[in-house]
């Protein structure tokens, strides 16, 4: 069974998972858990607490990627476990996908929010790195990107 929370952060949207990804109904939980964001920017998937994922979970997350990127969606993992992590690496995918630490998605966040929608730049990673300074939330500081 796969469980997806939706939480959403300016034009920015994060689902976490929890369960597995797994050929059959998973999968459509999934599939609509993304489709159900088609007006966001960027959609990051956390799969902290994803314990596994098959052949057809990877399938459908290259699908969802394709989707995304044709709708000019940035879309990022986030928080892979272990297993996880060690399929993504055994099937390559891992250089597909591209990954998000928690310091990048707020980095990102920062930068989306303060551009306009058609000047969003992710493919120059010294022009991201200059955009985002330290971001102060409450007593704790993000460290720069």
């Amino acid at each position: 069974m796969l469980n997806a929370t939706v939480q959403k952060l300016g034009d920015a949207t994060i689902l976490h998972f929890k369960g597995r990804i797994v050929i059959g109904d998973a999968c459509l939980i999934l599939r609509n858990a993304v489709l159900g964001q088609a007006h966001s920017r960027m959609l990051v998937l956390d799969l902290a607490q994803v314990d596994r994922i098959d052949a057809g979970g990877l399938g459908a997350l290259l699908g969802l990627g394709e989707w995304a990127h044709s709708n000019a969606i940035m879309f990022k993992l986030m928080n892979a476990g272990n297993k996880v992590e060690q399929v993504l690496e055994l099937t390559r995918l891992d250089r597909v996908f591209e990954s998000c630490s928690v310091r990048d998605l707020f980095c990102l966040l920062r930068r989306a929010a303060a551009m306009p929608p058609w000047s969003v730049d992710e493919s120059n990673p010294a022009v991201a790195e200059a955009n985002c300074n330290p971001l102060v939330l409450g007593q704790e500081s993000v460290p720069a990107c």
